[in-house]
């Protein structure tokens, strides 16, 4: 950031002042406010100006009676949302005091409201708002089903996932909210509904397992049957729980997972029962089948949960035309572990088989269980396009790369030799093949062996359009060439 163009940006907010506190607004007024957003990025602090007089100027015309039908009031608020936090927050309270953001929430106007969220979601420190009740009201907005702006569900949503990693807001979210919260879980209002899913999401990262209510972040079995009344709602159910466990996963966050496994082979059997609920694969299948994915990446007890929703429900293997999908998604440990035979009859080399490949390589088992499949020739029949996406495949991890360097060096010549730059044709194809040439290079030059001078070589054209190879022209590893 220079000072240039600090100064630039502080001269452009300051004829933004002035033109705002006209009386009649230019109609050049919204070009104005575009430049003073897009250049704003561009600075962290404006040390020589004050804000507050511009930020008051904004309230003034956010508050006021009239309405401006030329101004565009989105960009207006943008230009809160990325002041504010050049402020302390003592001064923005001088302007945006407690008690006008109350009145600027209750209004029901929507760009007041919005802006009300832009300033509390910077507060500081975060916990600020906690005894008030701010939280409160925006919990009833956002729950209320008779809103239907999203830039205020949106704004609100920030707004809360700003402020929850602090344990004073969450404590007023789930604990003096408990009730509330549960009472919009139970009426199970199509609106209100989804958005108490979608919020729940936001905050079980925040959560701990103190914090964790049960009744309010899990559902129970009668409530996804519920659901499916309403496909949408149980598509966001379905799309709650993948989240959920990923999560889980992810934040070793595994106190929860007694509670929302309870629930999980539910949706396992909806799926199943085609009969009585031919609409959950009709419009739910993928979302579903993601799930199963999360589901079958819990490793507890040798996967015992999905191992039991797979055998009482999913039966993989059994339905032929949903092979393509469990060989590309299920955990590859888990389908080595209890499908080897599927794993090793079905999978063959094509183009077709790609996305199959990237999952059963990222296990070294399941690798192991599908290497004699490789064949050079076949391999090499394939569009060149294919050959790039599988090398890249094979590049990922260190015991497939060795298996490429090692056995496969009519496919390695491919890949480097002399003319394999020409046959790519778009940019998929170079983004394969200079992920897999940076792949292998990162594995070291000991490792490489005679290949790294052919890799460095082709990876330095490919990058920068010149031959940095510290030996000249280099050559293939012809002796490595069946």
């Amino acid at each position: 950031m220079s000072e240039k163009q600090t100064n630039y940006v502080e001269d452009l907010l300051t004829q933004l002042q002035n033109e705002l506190s006209r009386d009649v607004l230019s109609e050049e007024i919204n070009a104005l406010l575009r430049k003073c957003s897009l250049n704003l990025v561009t600075v962290a602090t404006l040390p020589d100006m004050d804000i507050k007089p511009l930020l008051a100027t904004i309230k003034h015309l956010l508050t006021s009676n009239i309405s401006y039908d030329t101004l565009n009031y989105d960009y207006l608020l943008d230009i809160v949302d990325k002041l504010v936090p050049m402020v302390a927050f003592d001064d923005v309270l001088e302007i945006y005091g407690v008690d006008d953001l109350i009145e600027a929430l209750n209004s029901g106007i929507d760009p007041l409201t919005v802006a009300a969220c832009k300033v509390i979601e910077h507060c500081q420190p975060k916990g600020l708002f906690a005894t008030s009740n701010i939280i409160d009201i925006l919990l009833d907005i956002l729950f209320d089903e008779k809103v239907g702006n999203d830039k205020v569900t949106e704004s609100i949503e920030k707004a809360l996932e700003k402020l929850s990693s602090d344990e004073l807001i969450r404590r007023r979210l789930f604990d003096n909210n408990l009730p509330f919260l549960m009472n919009v879980k139970s009426r199970m209002e199509t609106i209100s509904f989804v958005r108490l899913i979608d919020f729940l999401a936001v905050e079980f990262p925040f959560i701990n397992g103190p914090e964790f209510k049960a009744a309010l972040f899990c559902f129970t079995k009668d409530e996804v049957l519920k659901s499916v009344d309403d496909i949408l709602v149980f598509v966001e159910l379905v799309n709650y729980f993948t989240k959920l466990l990923v999560d889980i996963r992810n934040q070793d966050k595994y106190w929860a997972l007694k509670n929302v496994k309870k629930t999980l082979p539910m949706f396992a059997q909806l799926f199943e029962d085609t009969e009585n609920y031919p609409d959950i694969r009709t419009f739910s299948k993928n979302r579903l089948l993601q799930l199963f994915a999360e589901i079958s990446r819990i490793d507890e007890d040798e996967f015992s949960l999905f191992k039991a929703i797979d055998k009482d429900f999913l039966k993989i293997g059994s339905e032929t035309r949903l092979v393509n999908e469990w060989l590309q998604l299920i955990d590859p440990h888990y389908l080595i572990r209890n499908h080897k035979a599927l794993v090793k009859d079905y999978f063959h080399i094509s183009g077709y088989s790609m996305e199959i490949l990237r999952n059963l390589a990222a296990d070294e088992e399941c690798f192991n269980a599908i290497r004699d499949k490789f064949d050079s020739e076949i391999i090499l029949k394939l569009p060149y396009l294919e050959q790039m996406q599988l090398v890249e495949t094979l590049t990922r991890f260190g015991y497939s790369s060795k298996f490429l360097l090692s056995e496969l060096p009519k496919v390695m010549a491919g890949l480097i030799g002399e003319g394999s730059a020409d046959a790519i044709v778009d940019l998929e194809t170079t983004h394969y093949r200079n992920s897999a040439l940076r792949n292998l290079l990162d594995i070291g030059e000991k490792n490489l062996s005679v290949w790294y001078e052919p890799l460095v070589r082709e990876y330095s054209v490919a990058i920068n359009g010149k031959n940095y190879s510290k030996n000249g022209e280099t050559k293939i590893a012809d002796d490595y060439i069946a």
